[in-house]
């Protein structure tokens, strides 16, 4: 059965043991004890100085991520066996930001120098910085006891300034219509009731004859599209009333998500969704309103902070 352990240690860019007061006693106490006064003055304020140092790079370097618990299982051969960090940002930069994730691990060890990198992280999702994430790595040796783990987080705060919200105003005056921006990587398509009505109404099989000629990116798209004509008739049709379907385009890994809001400004959110990494079904408690803007959550460059963080001496169970 997993372990878990509860572990309010393990901060970001903090050598464990380092600068104790009780072990600089130890260390110095020895040795000075038969020294000449100037001599173990000297060798205190070198001592003291270093210490001094050491505590400022700490400080300097912040703390990014805090563990709060692990979860492992380590067996003879067992090939279930795992572990799980789960971590939570911290510090005063963290808190200027919305969201965040894990964007990369480059390394990650145990104390007896064995890799417990995964070959392929799993693609993490921005979450609120009041939530943890989950880092999933493969068992450490049985034997040891620590392990340490360097990587980057990206930090994300979206606004229309740096291109991280784009708002969009009339979408559902514009069915099937690119509702991207000019000159962006990815596209944005609406569909109403009796747009997806009238596609379902054409022959099926010289649909998929003329999709099978696209190249693979459209041919993926319309396929999807024609998922979202070909599921109508699983709603009512008031429940068609206050749902909308979106497709995303292009480079649509550019894109993390669709907000709503009226036309005072104020967010609406939709009761249940279900999306592909094309297709969005958003299903509301009303009739959305045709004054309703569609709020785009966009992975732009300029809203976006990536920072590297370290775990060390993170205590296994």
């Amino acid at each position: 059965t997993p372990k878990i352990s509860e572990h309010m240690s393990g901060l970001v860019s903090m050598p464990p043991r380092v600068c104790q007061p009780s072990g600089t006693r130890r260390v110095i106490a020895a040795p000075f004890a038969m020294m000449p006064g100037s001599v173990m003055v000297a060798r205190l304020r070198t001592t003291l100085v270093l210490s001094f140092v050491i505590s400022c790079i700490n400080i300097g370097q912040g703390q990014k991520l805090k563990v709060m618990s692990i979860e492992e299982n380590r067996t003879i051969g067992g090939s279930w066996d795992y572990c799980k960090i789960e971590v939570m940002p911290i510090g005063d930069e963290i808190r200027s930001f919305t969201y965040y994730k894990i964007s990369e691990l480059k390394r990650a060890v145990d104390n007896k120098n064995i890799n417990i990198l995964t070959d392929q992280m799993e693609e993490s999702k921005y979450l609120p910085i009041t939530e943890n994430t989950t880092i999933q790595l493969l068992k450490a040796s049985r034997a040891a006891s620590t392990i340490n783990i360097d990587g980057t987080m990206s930090l994300y705060k979206p606004t229309e300034e740096n291109g991280g919200l784009v708002k969009i105003s009339g979408f559902k005056n514009k069915p099937e219509v690119n509702l991207a921006p000019k000159n962006a990587a990815y596209t944005v398509h609406f569909y109403d009731k009796a747009t997806l009505q009238k596609m379902g109404n054409s022959d099926m099989n010289q649909q998929y004859e003329d999709i099978e000629k696209l190249p693979e990116k459209d041919r993926n798209f319309a396929l999807e599209v024609n998922s979202l004509v070909n599921g109508l008739p699983y709603y009512t049709e008031d429940q068609l009333e206050n749902i909308l379907f979106f497709a995303i385009g292009g480079d649509n890994t550019q894109i993390l998500g669709l907000e709503f809001e009226d036309e005072k400004g104020e967010r609406i959110k939709p009761v249940s969704s279900a999306t592909t990494n094309v297709s969005y079904t958003l299903y509301f408690e009303f009739k959305p309103d045709p004054k309703m803007k569609l709020i785009l959550n966009v992975e732009s460059p300029k809203a976006i902070k990536k920072i590297p963080f370290s775990l060390l001496g993170v205590d296994l169970p």
